[in-house]
């Protein structure tokens, strides 16, 4: 068990690809709508106390019905500008179905 939050597996990525060698955001693979994610520790923070310096701010949603289905957002690492992923209209799903 995560001793500051929990562990949450099952997120799909949408609008980008995951590396997990660098532990990342990447570009997405031809022909890829869709990545799986590691398993993730979530826990909460403050927003005033995060330094949000090489990390996007994904949203996290629980179809792909985005509009009323927002649960939180997750900082994931990049080494792409995060504006790119703001375009990609790049997110977490709960259930891509």
């Amino acid at each position: 068990p995560s001793r500051d939050g929990a562990f949450v597996g099952g997120l799909y990525l949408e609008g980008a690809g995951w590396d997990f060698q660098s532990i990342a955001l990447t570009e997405q693979k031809p022909k890829e709508t869709l990545s799986v994610m590691p398993v993730i520790n979530v826990r909460a923070v403050e927003a005033k106390d995060h330094d949000f310096i090489g990390v996007f701010a994904a949203p996290v949603y629980r179809t792909q019905q985005r509009a009323s289905t927002y649960v939180f957002t997750a900082t994931l690492r990049t080494k792409i500008d995060p504006a790119k992923w703001v375009l990609a209209g790049t997110c977490l799903l709960l259930d891509p179905h």
